[in-house]
This record gives C-alpha cells, sequence and structure tokens, in this order.
C-alpha cells in the first residue's frame, strides 16, 4: 500500500540519514527569508555539480500551507525561493534560471520544474516521487540554500486597493495561526514572520515604481525592486499601482529594509 502523500506529523527530521546534510541555517535565520534550509554535498558525489534537496518534508510544508489558506479566495501564494552562495538579495531577485535549472528525480520519475524569475518555484504533487523519497536535483552549485515566501496576486491592471494587500496580509495571517509551536523549523520561521511590508520588483534597467493614489512611493529601495512598508495611515480605498514590468511583489519583513532618505 502507497503511502499517503502528506502524512502527519511533519517531519524534517527524517532527512537526517540521507547522503548529504540538511540543516537550518542560522545565518539565513537572520535574512529577508522565511525559514530556509540549505544543503551540502557529502557521501557519495553525483554525477555533475548540482545540489541536493529531499522532496518529501518540503512537499509536506508547501501542502500545510496551501490546507492552511482560508476558504475565501486567496490573494497570496506561497512559493519556494532558492538562493546560491554569494548571491545577494538584489540579485536574487534579478535571476533567471537555466530551463532545466530544478529537477525532481526518484527511481521512476524524472520531472524539470520550473522556476519563476527571482528564484520562486513550486513544487508539483507526485504520488510515487513522494513514496521513493526523490531528490530536487540544482544544477550548477554545490549549495543551495531554499526558504518560503509569499507572493500578492497582482491583476493584469496592475493595480490593487490598499485594503486587498492588508486582505492579502491577514490571508497570510490565518496560516500563521494554524502553524503548530511544534512545527517543523522552516514552518515556525513562518509563524514568527511580521510580513509587514512588500517588495514589488520589476524587470529592466529603467526599474518600475509603487503608486500611492498615483504618487511614487519607496520606503526602501533594493536593486530594482521598491519596497513599502505597512502604514495604517494609508486609507484601504487607496489606490497602489505598480507602474512598470512587475516580476513579483512579495511579502517581507521591513527590519531587513533601509528606509530610503
Amino acid at each position: 500500500m502507497n503511502t499517503p502523500l502528506v502524512r502527519a506529523p511533519l517531519l524534517l527530521l527524517a532527512v537526517a540519514a540521507c547522503s548529504y546534510a540538511v540543516h537550518l541555517s542560522a545565518q539565513a535565520q537572520r535574512s529577508p527569508g522565511s525559514g530556509r534550509i540549505t544543503t551540502q554535498l557529502g557521501g557519495a558525489q553525483p554525477p555533475r555539480d548540482e545540489s541536493f534537496l529531499p522532496y518529501r518534508p518540503l512537499l509536506e510544508v508547501q501542502h500545510h500551507l496551501r490546507k492552511s489558506m482560508p476558504a475565501e479566495s486567496p490573494r497570496v501564494d506561497a512559493w519556494y525561493r532558492a538562493s546560491f552562495p554569494g548571491m545577494s538579495e538584489a540579485e536574487r531577485d534579478a535571476y533567471v534560471p537555466a530551463d532545466n535549472a530544478l529537477t525532481l528525480v526518484s527511481r521512476s520519475t524524472t520531472v524539470n520544474i520550473p522556476i519563476r524569475r527571482g528564484a520562486y518555484f513550486a513544487l508539483p504533487e507526485l504520488q510515487d516521487a513522494y513514496d521513493e523519497k526523490a531528490k530536487l536535483l540544482i544544477g550548477g552549485e554545490r549549495t543551495v540554500w531554499v526558504g518560503v515566501w509569499w507572493t500578492l496576486r497582482v491583476p493584469d491592471s496592475r493595480q490593487v486597493s490598499y485594503g486587498d494587500i492588508v486582505s492579502a496580509r491577514a490571508q497570510i495571517a490565518a496560516v500563521q495561526n494554524r502553524i503548530s509551536n511544534y512545527s517543523p523549523p522552516m514552518l515556525k520561521a513562518v509563524k514568527r514572520n511580521p510580513y509587514d511590508g512588500i517588495k514589488a520588483c520589476f524587470h529592466g534597467d529603467d526599474g518600475g515604481a509603487i503608486l500611492v493614489n498615483g504618487e511614487a512611493r519607496a520606503d526602501a529601495v533594493d536593486g530594482s525592486c521598491k519596497v513599502l512598508f505597512s502604514d495604517s495611515r494609508i486609507a484601504n480605498d487607496a489606490t497602489i499601482a505598480f507602474a512598470g514590468p512587475v516580476t513579483a511583489v512579495s511579502f517581507i519583513d521591513r527590519r531587513f529594509y533601509t528606509r530610503s532618505k
């Protein structure tokens, strides 16, 4: 009989017996991301220069976040984001991966997983891969960090109300409230994150802007991204527009961004 796709309780410790080490990075806990694990190769060497990530525990975390979303129409999406040694946050925001940068491999399954600009990706839920304890291969690097990030769903008009952002943040809070204090470290990091700002990243040299009722506002600037801190003085009916080729609008921890003068 096959193991259920996602079992309870969630366990990250099961990967400790693998031929590679997976552990929480204390340094990553102090970063803008939401709880990361890092993997470094050890024991048997891979056929090429690539990092391994365990599919099963990462899928369980993703599944828990998705099933904890409120029943109302979702305004946010939960993603994993990859980062590599020496990569700044601005470089990660502009990261454009190769077509085969992430591959899911098990005894009977080989699937290329798309990675969006900015190193965002989501895992497919595949029973065979889960049962066979598949590995995620990330080519080109021998160390990789992975964290959970939330993004705002932006309509084609690239305009929302500030109330929409407040509602989106409330949906994240509903998920946080459903995370136990005994959950795996990655979920506990999501639970602790204040998500008290948004970061809009734009494609192209000209960048873009966050407009609040038609006026450009950037509480902080990070590469080609503009940051808007949560502000109770902004009315819920205020129009928030993303002027320019926006690639992602993510929720961030404002402590890691220096306010623009």
